[in-house]
């Protein structure tokens, strides 16, 4: 199953049922009010002369007063004619021959599986949000409302577990998601998990592509990254692979972490650590505080 084919083929069906929601509704109204019908049919003999002629007095005349009957009935364009709701595509999908943004956040969103971790109110919990950590709140409010064109699109939050990382991290991908952006939030272990699906089994036919989404959604969320396995060929290469390519294109990243940056470089090498932890495109907090799980 290609989630991202039938996201496209989903949006281009909800086009024809707009289209054909928009039509019924003018039939309707045409049949249900006689002065809207002989205004429509008015018009339509003006236009046909004005087609052959050039516009005329008369077309406009027939058509301020079809309007005026439309106005009557509250019948507004976009309820006979609706919009598109893509401007990008058109309700096509496609852009330049590839997935429009509309396909790549509708493929996301609708895989309950790309949120591993709880989704909670940002309001909510920046308001009962530990003195330690209220700071790091502060810090994430600017970086949801530089959202989509943050200065720094990488976010990451170092600090010992039981500090209220995992809380804050869903508390910004509920605020990203209140916004309109597609969010993948997983832990550590699930992005292992997608990895090494992805490296031993993306060759088989049907496969569901669940590595991909991270790279291509608005706002990626790797939590309590460092607890998870080492494998060879797999960890350190895709966490690289994503990394690197959301770092090329800006796109907003946020991770949590109990290492310290010697312990990234240590763990992951410098080119992972370099993008984390660089100064001009990430905002970097950390959490000086014990563990309020062991404190409760």
């Amino acid at each position: 199953m290609d989630i991202y084919k039938n996201a496209m083929l989903a949006i281009r069906d909800r086009r024809r049922a707009d289209v054909d929601r928009g039509h019924m509704i003018w039939q309707n109204a045409l049949t249900a009010d006689d002065g809207l019908y002989s205004a429509f049919t008015a018009w339509q003999s003006e236009a046909i002369k004005s087609a052959k002629h050039g516009d005329t007095p008369e077309l406009a005349r027939a058509q301020a007063e079809l309007i005026r009957h439309m106005e009557r009935l509250g019948l507004t364009k976009d309820k006979v004619e609706p919009p598109c709701r893509c401007a990008v595509c058109a309700d096509t999908g496609i852009v330049g021959g590839k997935y429009c943004r509309c396909v790549i956040n509708a493929a996301v969103m609708s895989d309950t599986e790309n949120l591993e971790i709880p989704v909670l109110d940002f309001e909510a919990k920046k308001l009962s949000a530990p003195k330690a950590i209220s700071g790091v709140y502060s810090a994430a409010k600017k970086y949801i409302d530089g959202y989509p064109n943050s200065d720094k699109p990488f976010f990451t939050v170092i600090g010992d577990s039981g500090t209220g990382k995992t809380v804050l991290a869903s508390a910004v991908a509920s605020a990203f998601m209140q916004c309109g952006a597609s969010v993948v939030a997983v832990t550590a272990f699930g992005f292992v998990r997608r990895a090494l699906d992805y490296h031993t089994q993306f060759s088989i036919k049907n496969y569901t592509d669940r590595f991909t989404p991270m790279l291509d959604c608005d706002l990626l969320i790797i939590d309590d990254l460092g607890t998870e396995s080492m494998l060879k060929n797999v960890t350190k290469e895709y966490l690289y692979t994503v990394i690197n390519e959301r770092w090329l294109h800006r796109k907003n990243t946020l991770i949590t972490s109990n290492l310290s940056p010697a312990d990234f470089i240590a763990r992951y090498g410098e080119n992972i650590a370099s993008r984390l932890f660089d100064k001009n495109t990430a905002v970097n907090c950390m959490v000086t505080a014990k563990n309020n799980r062991l404190k409760n």
